[in-house]
């Protein structure tokens, strides 16, 4: 019988065998589960209202298996990320790809944003999305994404909430949970690493509400939040992302306009 890969013996692995692993298992299809559609179904709507039309130039930090990017629009989109076999797959599934603006599709490289050089034109977005808290320098890997922008231009970027995330309780077996986390950001370290990369803080909520330890278990409880019928639940559901008991944070910040 094959022996199941635990989190605790994937940790052993150098940081980018553990991303292919993790890619090739895992990422390899688009809409595999729910949680990470979602996730990639908000930041796709959200860049859609916040660009309003002006689709501009992207690129998306950790940007696996190029998920997200098979769902934007863009003048041109860049996606990095330190896991070649992630990148092979982006670039296979990108052949099928109708051409964007100007004829030109998405480009993708396997490459470390560590150690990746700067842009030589400057970007209007910045995109990266549940891998900020894997970065092993946060505060650096921030200020890079803000250096990369053009003046007025945007991060957007989601992390995981632990304040939600360490009260769910999961299930035995569940293979390559955490990875290799550098730490996880609270609310206010993220919004002290957007300011201190010289970056203004516009949007700031939580998004999918879960959780089913201690008083979460409560909250997030089914009878409670089908008491009220769909509409009551909508509202709840709302409420709970608003005080901040959404699974992930999504945060937009924006590059100070040049005095």
């Amino acid at each position: 019988m094959a022996q199941t890969l635990t989190t605790d013996q994937s940790r052993k692995m150098d940081e980018r065998s553990w991303w292919d692993l993790w890619n090739t298992s895992y990422r390899a299809e688009d809409n595999r589960d729910q949680i990470s559609t979602e996730l990639f179904a908000h930041v796709a709507s959200l860049l859609q209202k916040i660009m309003q039309g002006n689709e501009g130039r992207m690129l998306e930090v950790a940007c696996g298996t190029g998920t997200l990017s098979r769902q934007l629009n863009f003048t041109s989109y860049h996606g990095l990320d330190i896991s070649a076999a992630a990148i092979e797959i982006a670039r296979q599934k990108a052949q099928g790809m109708p051409s964007q603006t100007g004829g030109r599709g998405p480009t993708y490289e396997a490459a470390d944003f560590h150690d990746w050089p700067l842009p030589a034109e400057p970007l209007d977005l910045v995109l990266c999305v549940d891998a900020i808290s894997c970065f092993r320098d946060q505060a650096f890997t921030v200020r890079k994404m803000a250096q990369s922008l053009r003046a007025g231009g945007l991060v957007v970027l989601t992390s995981v909430n632990p304040v939600v995330y360490n009260r769910i309780r999961r299930v035995g077996g569940v293979r390559l949970e955490n990875g290799p986390v550098s730490h996880w950001l609270s609310r206010d370290e993220l919004h002290g690493l957007i300011k201190q990369a010289g970056l203004v803080l516009e949007q700031s909520y939580t998004i999918m509400p879960r959780g089913n330890m201690g008083m979460l278990r409560v909250i997030n409880a089914r009878r409670l939040n089908e008491a009220f019928g769909p509409r009551g639940a909508a509202i709840l559901r709302r409420w709970k992302e608003q005080v901040g008991l959404g699974q992930y944070r999504v945060v937009v910040a924006r590059k100070r306009e040049q005095s």
